[in-house]
Protein backbone atom coordinates (compact mmCIF):
# COMPACT_ATOMS: atom_id res chain seq x y z
CA UNK A 1 0.00 0.00 0.00
CA UNK A 2 1.37 3.37 -0.95
CA UNK A 3 1.45 5.90 1.90
CA UNK A 4 1.34 9.63 1.26
CA UNK A 5 4.64 11.44 1.81
CA UNK A 6 4.45 14.36 4.24
CA UNK A 7 6.64 17.48 3.85
CA UNK A 8 7.34 20.47 6.08
CA UNK A 9 8.10 23.98 4.80
CA UNK A 10 11.43 25.10 6.28
CA UNK A 11 12.33 27.99 3.98
CA UNK A 12 11.02 31.50 3.43
CA UNK A 13 11.02 32.55 7.08
CA UNK A 14 12.26 36.04 6.14
CA UNK A 15 9.61 36.46 3.44
CA UNK A 16 6.48 35.14 5.10
CA UNK A 17 6.74 31.74 3.46
CA UNK A 18 7.52 30.32 0.03
CA UNK A 19 6.00 31.07 -3.38
CA UNK A 20 3.15 28.86 -4.58
CA UNK A 21 2.24 28.55 -8.25
CA UNK A 22 -0.84 27.07 -9.90
CA UNK A 23 1.14 24.66 -12.07
CA UNK A 24 4.42 22.77 -12.30
CA UNK A 25 5.89 25.39 -14.65
CA UNK A 26 7.90 28.11 -12.92
CA UNK A 27 6.17 30.59 -15.22
CA UNK A 28 2.65 29.50 -14.22
CA UNK A 29 0.54 32.03 -12.27
CA UNK A 30 1.55 32.71 -8.68
CA UNK A 31 -1.12 32.39 -5.98
CA UNK A 32 -1.99 35.42 -3.89
CA UNK A 33 -0.79 33.71 -0.68
CA UNK A 34 2.54 32.16 0.17
CA UNK A 35 2.82 28.80 1.92
CA UNK A 36 3.86 29.65 5.47
CA UNK A 37 7.12 28.48 7.00
CA UNK A 38 6.29 25.55 9.27
CA UNK A 39 3.29 24.47 7.19
CA UNK A 40 2.84 20.72 6.75
CA UNK A 41 1.74 19.40 3.35
CA UNK A 42 0.94 16.09 1.71
CA UNK A 43 2.69 15.16 -1.54
CA UNK A 44 0.35 14.68 -4.50
CA UNK A 45 3.17 14.42 -7.07
CA UNK A 46 6.85 15.28 -7.38
CA UNK A 47 8.37 16.41 -10.69
CA UNK A 48 12.08 17.06 -10.28
CA UNK A 49 12.28 19.59 -7.46
CA UNK A 50 8.67 20.74 -8.00
CA UNK A 51 6.20 19.47 -5.41
CA UNK A 52 2.44 19.37 -5.96
CA UNK A 53 0.94 19.54 -2.50
CA UNK A 54 -2.22 19.49 -0.42
CA UNK A 55 -1.96 21.50 2.79
CA UNK A 56 -2.47 19.60 6.07
CA UNK A 57 -1.44 22.19 8.68
CA UNK A 58 -0.40 25.83 8.73
CA UNK A 59 -1.28 28.85 6.62
CA UNK A 60 -1.36 29.22 2.87
CA UNK A 61 -3.16 27.88 -0.21
CA UNK A 62 -4.96 24.55 0.14
CA UNK A 63 -3.23 23.20 -2.98
CA UNK A 64 -0.57 24.20 -5.46
CA UNK A 65 3.04 23.72 -6.59
CA UNK A 66 6.21 24.76 -4.75
CA UNK A 67 9.95 24.22 -5.18
CA UNK A 68 11.50 21.98 -2.55
CA UNK A 69 14.86 23.69 -3.05
CA UNK A 70 16.24 26.86 -4.64
CA UNK A 71 19.91 26.85 -5.60
CA UNK A 72 21.61 25.78 -2.36
CA UNK A 73 18.62 26.47 -0.09
CA UNK A 74 16.24 23.78 1.17
CA UNK A 75 12.65 25.09 1.11
CA UNK A 76 10.77 21.90 2.02
CA UNK A 77 11.96 18.75 3.73
CA UNK A 78 10.40 15.34 4.04
CA UNK A 79 8.88 14.34 7.35
CA UNK A 80 9.76 10.91 8.82
CA UNK A 81 7.90 7.87 7.51
CA UNK A 82 4.18 7.44 8.21
CA UNK A 83 3.45 6.70 11.86
CA UNK A 84 6.59 8.37 13.24
CA UNK A 85 6.23 10.70 16.20
CA UNK A 86 4.77 14.09 15.46
CA UNK A 87 3.43 13.28 11.99
CA UNK A 88 -0.08 14.31 10.98
CA UNK A 89 -2.42 11.31 10.52
CA UNK A 90 -2.68 10.18 6.88
CA UNK A 91 -6.47 10.41 6.87
CA UNK A 92 -6.70 14.11 7.72
CA UNK A 93 -7.89 16.29 4.81
CA UNK A 94 -6.47 19.72 4.07
CA UNK A 95 -7.66 22.47 6.42
CA UNK A 96 -10.80 23.99 4.94
CA UNK A 97 -10.30 27.53 6.23
CA UNK A 98 -13.49 29.58 6.05
CA UNK A 99 -15.28 27.54 3.38
CA UNK A 100 -18.17 25.22 4.20
CA UNK A 101 -17.42 21.51 4.64
CA UNK A 102 -17.87 19.65 1.35
CA UNK A 103 -19.60 16.29 1.76
CA UNK A 104 -20.05 13.79 -1.08
CA UNK A 105 -23.32 11.84 -0.77
CA UNK A 106 -23.52 8.23 -2.00
CA UNK A 107 -26.98 6.76 -2.52
CA UNK A 108 -28.29 3.23 -2.01
CA UNK A 109 -28.87 0.48 -4.58
CA UNK A 110 -31.33 1.39 -7.37
CA UNK A 111 -31.34 5.01 -6.25
CA UNK A 112 -29.80 8.13 -7.78
CA UNK A 113 -28.80 11.62 -6.78
CA UNK A 114 -32.34 12.70 -7.73
CA UNK A 115 -33.90 10.15 -5.37
CA UNK A 116 -31.33 10.72 -2.63
CA UNK A 117 -32.07 14.46 -2.53
CA UNK A 118 -35.71 13.56 -1.91
CA UNK A 119 -34.77 11.03 0.78
CA UNK A 120 -32.62 13.65 2.51
CA UNK A 121 -35.22 16.40 2.25
CA UNK A 122 -35.15 16.85 6.05
CA UNK A 123 -31.36 17.34 6.04
CA UNK A 124 -30.86 19.61 3.02
CA UNK A 125 -32.69 22.74 4.29
CA UNK A 126 -30.99 22.57 7.70
CA UNK A 127 -27.58 22.05 6.10
CA UNK A 128 -27.96 25.07 3.82
CA UNK A 129 -25.28 27.64 4.61
CA UNK A 130 -23.46 25.16 6.87
CA UNK A 131 -22.56 22.13 4.73
CA UNK A 132 -22.18 21.74 0.97
CA UNK A 133 -23.76 18.44 -0.09
CA UNK A 134 -22.55 16.96 -3.39
CA UNK A 135 -24.61 14.07 -4.80
CA UNK A 136 -22.94 11.43 -6.97
CA UNK A 137 -24.79 8.95 -9.19
CA UNK A 138 -23.57 5.35 -9.24
CA UNK A 139 -21.47 4.06 -12.12
CA UNK A 140 -24.01 1.53 -13.45
CA UNK A 141 -27.67 1.85 -14.41
CA UNK A 142 -30.41 -0.48 -13.12
CA UNK A 143 -33.37 -1.04 -15.42
CA UNK A 144 -35.02 -4.19 -14.02
CA UNK A 145 -35.27 -6.37 -10.93
CA UNK A 146 -36.85 -6.22 -7.45
CA UNK A 147 -34.87 -3.18 -6.31
CA UNK A 148 -35.76 -1.31 -9.51
CA UNK A 149 -39.46 -2.17 -9.09
CA UNK A 150 -39.48 -1.03 -5.46
CA UNK A 151 -37.82 2.31 -6.18
CA UNK A 152 -40.03 2.98 -9.21
CA UNK A 153 -43.06 2.36 -7.01
CA UNK A 154 -42.00 5.14 -4.61
CA UNK A 155 -40.09 7.37 -7.05
CA UNK A 156 -41.72 6.83 -10.45
CA UNK A 157 -39.77 8.09 -13.44
CA UNK A 158 -36.56 8.70 -11.50
CA UNK A 159 -33.34 7.10 -12.79
CA UNK A 160 -31.88 4.15 -10.89
CA UNK A 161 -28.17 3.48 -10.40
CA UNK A 162 -25.75 1.27 -8.47
CA UNK A 163 -22.11 1.62 -7.52
CA UNK A 164 -21.56 -2.14 -7.88
CA UNK A 165 -23.46 -5.42 -8.13
CA UNK A 166 -24.34 -6.67 -4.66
CA UNK A 167 -24.18 -10.30 -3.55
CA UNK A 168 -24.28 -12.30 -0.32
CA UNK A 169 -21.45 -14.35 1.13
CA UNK A 170 -21.77 -17.66 2.98
CA UNK A 171 -22.75 -15.77 6.17
CA UNK A 172 -25.49 -13.71 4.49
CA UNK A 173 -23.30 -10.57 4.63
CA UNK A 174 -22.82 -8.05 1.80
CA UNK A 175 -20.10 -8.49 -0.78
CA UNK A 176 -19.64 -6.94 -4.22
CA UNK A 177 -18.75 -8.09 -7.72
CA UNK A 178 -15.87 -5.64 -8.18
CA UNK A 179 -15.20 -3.67 -4.99
CA UNK A 180 -11.67 -2.63 -5.97
CA UNK A 181 -12.80 -1.44 -9.40
CA UNK A 182 -15.62 0.52 -7.82
CA UNK A 183 -13.25 2.10 -5.31
CA UNK A 184 -10.90 3.09 -8.13
CA UNK A 185 -13.83 4.73 -9.92
CA UNK A 186 -14.97 6.49 -6.73
CA UNK A 187 -11.46 7.78 -6.01
CA UNK A 188 -11.38 9.29 -9.51
CA UNK A 189 -14.73 10.98 -8.88
CA UNK A 190 -13.59 12.33 -5.50
CA UNK A 191 -10.39 13.70 -7.01
CA UNK A 192 -12.48 15.52 -9.61
CA UNK A 193 -14.75 16.95 -6.91
CA UNK A 194 -11.90 18.12 -4.64
CA UNK A 195 -11.76 19.46 -2.07
CA UNK A 196 -13.81 16.80 -0.29
CA UNK A 197 -13.94 16.76 3.52
CA UNK A 198 -16.08 13.69 4.14
CA UNK A 199 -18.58 11.14 2.82
CA UNK A 200 -22.22 10.55 3.70
CA UNK A 201 -23.66 7.30 2.41
CA UNK A 202 -26.84 5.23 2.67
CA UNK A 203 -26.96 1.42 2.46
CA UNK A 204 -24.68 0.46 -0.48
CA UNK A 205 -23.39 4.04 -0.42
CA UNK A 206 -22.61 3.67 3.30
CA UNK A 207 -20.75 0.41 2.65
CA UNK A 208 -18.52 2.06 0.06
CA UNK A 209 -18.11 5.14 2.28
CA UNK A 210 -16.64 2.81 4.91
CA UNK A 211 -14.25 1.34 2.33
CA UNK A 212 -13.22 4.86 1.25
CA UNK A 213 -12.53 5.74 4.89
CA UNK A 214 -10.36 2.62 5.19
CA UNK A 215 -8.44 3.69 2.08
CA UNK A 216 -7.99 7.18 3.51
CA UNK A 217 -6.67 5.73 6.76
CA UNK A 218 -4.02 3.68 4.96
CA UNK A 219 -3.00 6.56 2.70
CA UNK A 220 -4.34 4.71 -0.34
CA UNK A 221 -7.06 7.22 -1.20
CA UNK A 222 -8.32 10.77 -0.93
CA UNK A 223 -7.91 11.96 2.69
CA UNK A 224 -11.21 12.20 4.56
CA UNK A 225 -12.06 13.91 7.82
CA UNK A 226 -15.18 11.88 8.62
CA UNK A 227 -17.88 9.53 7.35
CA UNK A 228 -21.61 9.45 8.05
CA UNK A 229 -23.02 5.96 7.50
CA UNK A 230 -26.80 5.70 7.21
CA UNK A 231 -27.99 2.10 7.56
CA UNK A 232 -24.77 0.26 6.61
CA UNK A 233 -25.03 -3.48 6.01
CA UNK A 234 -23.11 -6.40 7.47
CA UNK A 235 -19.61 -5.92 5.99
CA UNK A 236 -18.71 -9.14 4.19
CA UNK A 237 -16.60 -7.03 1.85
CA UNK A 238 -13.87 -6.81 4.51
CA UNK A 239 -12.86 -10.34 3.47
CA UNK A 240 -12.59 -9.18 -0.14
CA UNK A 241 -10.28 -6.30 0.83
CA UNK A 242 -8.50 -7.55 3.97
CA UNK A 243 -5.56 -5.16 3.55
CA UNK A 244 -7.88 -2.19 4.17
CA UNK A 245 -9.26 -3.58 7.42
CA UNK A 246 -6.13 -4.91 9.13
CA UNK A 247 -6.38 -2.13 11.74
CA UNK A 248 -9.34 -0.18 13.20
CA UNK A 249 -10.27 2.78 11.00
CA UNK A 250 -9.34 6.05 12.80
CA UNK A 251 -11.56 8.30 10.65
CA UNK A 252 -14.37 9.73 12.86
CA UNK A 253 -17.58 7.91 11.93
CA UNK A 254 -21.23 8.55 12.73
CA UNK A 255 -23.48 5.52 12.20
CA UNK A 256 -27.27 5.84 12.04
CA UNK A 257 -29.33 2.64 12.04
CA UNK A 258 -32.93 1.54 12.31
CA UNK A 259 -33.90 -0.84 15.10
CA UNK A 260 -36.10 -2.79 12.67
CA UNK A 261 -33.27 -3.40 10.20
CA UNK A 262 -32.26 -7.01 9.67
CA UNK A 263 -29.44 -8.65 7.77
CA UNK A 264 -31.51 -8.65 4.59
CA UNK A 265 -32.34 -4.94 4.78
CA UNK A 266 -32.52 -3.32 1.38
CA UNK A 267 -32.62 -6.61 -0.55
CA UNK A 268 -35.19 -8.67 1.35
CA UNK A 269 -36.66 -10.62 -1.64
CA UNK A 270 -33.27 -11.97 -2.76
CA UNK A 271 -32.03 -12.44 0.81
CA UNK A 272 -35.11 -14.42 1.86
CA UNK A 273 -35.12 -16.52 -1.32
CA UNK A 274 -31.46 -17.48 -0.95
CA UNK A 275 -31.89 -18.16 2.77
CA UNK A 276 -34.82 -20.49 2.01
CA UNK A 277 -32.77 -22.31 -0.65
CA UNK A 278 -29.90 -22.79 1.79
CA UNK A 279 -27.51 -20.70 -0.31
CA UNK A 280 -26.05 -19.34 2.93
CA UNK A 281 -26.35 -19.86 6.66
CA UNK A 282 -26.94 -16.58 8.45
CA UNK A 283 -24.22 -15.86 10.99
CA UNK A 284 -25.00 -12.81 13.12
CA UNK A 285 -21.94 -13.37 15.33
CA UNK A 286 -24.01 -12.38 18.32
CA UNK A 287 -25.20 -9.04 16.95
CA UNK A 288 -28.86 -8.30 16.19
CA UNK A 289 -27.90 -5.10 14.34
CA UNK A 290 -25.77 -5.45 11.17
CA UNK A 291 -24.41 -1.94 11.83
CA UNK A 292 -22.79 -3.21 15.05
CA UNK A 293 -20.25 -5.11 12.95
CA UNK A 294 -19.41 -1.86 11.15
CA UNK A 295 -18.87 -0.03 14.45
CA UNK A 296 -16.36 -2.70 15.49
CA UNK A 297 -14.24 -1.83 12.44
CA UNK A 298 -13.91 1.80 13.55
CA UNK A 299 -11.65 3.25 16.24
CA UNK A 300 -13.76 6.39 16.58
CA UNK A 301 -17.43 5.59 15.94
CA UNK A 302 -20.68 6.94 17.38
CA UNK A 303 -23.90 5.04 16.70
CA UNK A 304 -27.43 6.44 16.79
CA UNK A 305 -30.57 4.30 16.51
CA UNK A 306 -34.15 5.14 15.58
CA UNK A 307 -37.17 2.88 15.89
CA UNK A 308 -37.82 2.49 12.15
CA UNK A 309 -36.49 0.33 9.32
CA UNK A 310 -33.91 0.59 6.53
CA UNK A 311 -34.14 4.17 5.33
CA UNK A 312 -31.82 7.21 5.15
CA UNK A 313 -33.76 9.18 7.77
CA UNK A 314 -36.75 8.14 9.89
CA UNK A 315 -40.23 9.22 8.88
CA UNK A 316 -41.01 10.55 12.36
CA UNK A 317 -40.38 14.30 12.13
CA UNK A 318 -39.09 14.86 15.66
CA UNK A 319 -36.70 11.91 15.50
CA UNK A 320 -35.51 12.91 12.02
CA UNK A 321 -34.88 16.50 13.17
CA UNK A 322 -32.83 15.24 16.13
CA UNK A 323 -30.73 13.00 13.89
CA UNK A 324 -30.25 15.74 11.29
CA UNK A 325 -29.01 18.10 14.01
CA UNK A 326 -26.57 15.44 15.20
CA UNK A 327 -25.28 14.88 11.66
CA UNK A 328 -24.68 18.60 11.09
CA UNK A 329 -22.97 19.02 14.47
CA UNK A 330 -20.80 15.94 13.81
CA UNK A 331 -19.68 17.24 10.40
CA UNK A 332 -18.85 20.67 11.80
CA UNK A 333 -16.94 19.20 14.76
CA UNK A 334 -15.00 16.81 12.53
CA UNK A 335 -13.75 19.60 10.27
Amino acid sequence: IMVAQIWEVVGGADKGGIIVREGVDLKSPQTSERLATGAVVRELSLVGDRLEFERVEGAGPAKGWVSVSLKDKVLCQRRPAEGAAGEAPAWRPAARGSRMPRVVCLHGTACSKQIFTIQLSKLIPKAKGKIELIFLDGRGKIEAGPAFDTMQKYFPGCPNYKYDDVMLDSKGWRIYADPQGTLDWLQTQLAGLAPVDGILGFSQGANFALMLAAQAATGAGVPLGFTVLLSPNAPGFTEQLPELFAEPIPVPTLIVRGEQEGYGAGMEPLFNAQLEKGAFQLDSRGEDAPAAHVAKLCANATMLAHKENHRPLPGDKQTADEIVDRIIAFVEESC
